[in-house]
């Protein structure tokens, strides 16, 4: 009796060695090979020509021929009028780094609210050629987007439109912007710069809050600035006033910074604005002048190439992949037209369900030769 017990034993002993093997062997040969896979399946642009105003999910679903959308990386759409459906079909690939729309149009020169807020993985946009209005929320969220091309079209930017976008170093606004909301640039901790335009006589509220501005450029028709407009802008230091009357402010719109605003030795009303963050000092030159802001504009091409570029350093170590891909002739008679890199077909036949169903495999097969040696023992 006392034999059968430690035969029994031993055998249980060798079943759960058994077992242990199989499992080690399938995660060295499974581990590399979803590894493989994951790095064939990226890198897939996709373009669309023409497309009916609300249908681009079909334009795009064709376009991709059959490319898993978590492959996608880039899409240019360079035809056609967006609507906000248009804008959530676009929402629809997480992994999407590169978008160029400067060649289609916006339903009523609108850029909807939380258009494209928070995508994870966005790096460069460029923004349809009629763009007046960019809604609320429409950009907030995009931790890792280090560029936008906006065209000069643009007019109006919405409450909190580009908050967190703590990447971009430059927002190249065109001089004719005629309003700006609040919190518009908030949260956008690499913005260093930032030409305001002439129409803008008041910073609304918390519009440029926690930035990396060193010093700004106020115009003599700037007239108020709002609360926490600046706040926490740690590395401001210095504010240029080309007025002969003080714009009006508060103690919360340059809280946590300690800030010299510039003036002309006559300016009137100043001394209102001195506080525990702000000090006055008179030492502007009567040739000082206000140079209203002409920001320089590039071609969403070029946007997108300077893009690829400081994306790829500043993501050395991750895996690179190749997003300039050459153009295909539109064809007379379709729709849309592809960009696939020559991986992709690779990615699409032989995707995740493989390896799920060679587990299963090798699982049945460890099971089976279990069920043999127990009963050989037996």
């Amino acid at each position: 009796m006392r034999k059968m017990s430690e035969q029994k034993k031993k055998n249980i002993t060798r079943v759960v060695m058994l077992i242990m093997a199989i499992v080690m062997i399938l995660s060295f040969v499974i581990l590399p090979l979803s590894m493989d896979i994951a790095a064939e399946e990226t890198g897939v642009a996709v373009t669309v020509t023409r497309f009916e105003t609300g249908k681009l999910s079909d334009a795009i679903e064709k376009a991709k021929d059959g490319a898993d959308l978590n492959t996608i990386t880039k899409i240019a759409v360079s035809g056609g009028t967006m609507n906000a459906s248009d804008y959530s079909a676009l929402c629809g690939y997480p992994n999407v780094e590169f978008l160029e729309l400067a060649g289609c149009k916006t339903e009523n020169g609108v850029i909807p609210e939380n258009a494209m807020s928070s995508r994870n993985q966005l790096s460069y946009i460029s923004l349809p050629s009629n763009t007046e209005t960019i809604g609320q929320r429409a950009f907030s969220g995009n931790r890792k987007l280090l560029k936008i091309s906006i065209p000069a079209t643009l007019r109006v930017i919405g409450d909190y439109a580009f908050e967190g976008c703590e990447q971009v170093e430059e927002f190249a606004v065109p001089a004719e912007v005629t309003s700006i909301g609040t919190g518009a640039f908030s949260d956008c901790k690499a913005l260093k710069s930032f030409a305001l335009p002439v129409a803008i006589t008041e910073i609304p509220d918390y519009c440029f809050a926690k930035c990396s501005f060193t010093e700004m450029h106020f115009g003599p028709q700037v007239e108020k600035i709002g609360n926490g407009a600046f706040s926490d802008c740690h590395d401001l230091t210095d504010i240029y006033f080309y007025g002969d009357k003080a714009f009006s402010a508060n103690e919360s719109s340059f809280q946590n910074v300690k800030v010299t605003v510039h003036t002309y030795e006559d300016s009137e009303g100043f001394d209102g604005l001195i506080n525990n963050f702000v000090s006055v000092s008179n030492d502007l030159s009567e040739d000082s002048v206000y140079v209203p802001p002409q920001p320089s504009e590039t071609t969403p091409a070029e946007s997108a190439a300077e893009t690829e570029e400081t994306a790829s350093e500043a993501e050395s170590s991750a895996e690179e992949t190749t997003e300039a891909s050459e153009e295909k002739p539109a064809e007379t008679a379709s729709e849309t037209q592809s960009e696939v890199p020559a991986s992709a077909p690779a990615a699409s036949s032989f995707s995740g369900i493989s390896v799920l169903i060679i587990a299963v495999l090798c699982a049945a097969l460890a099971v089976t030769i279990t069920l043999l040696v127990v009963n050989k023992k037996k």
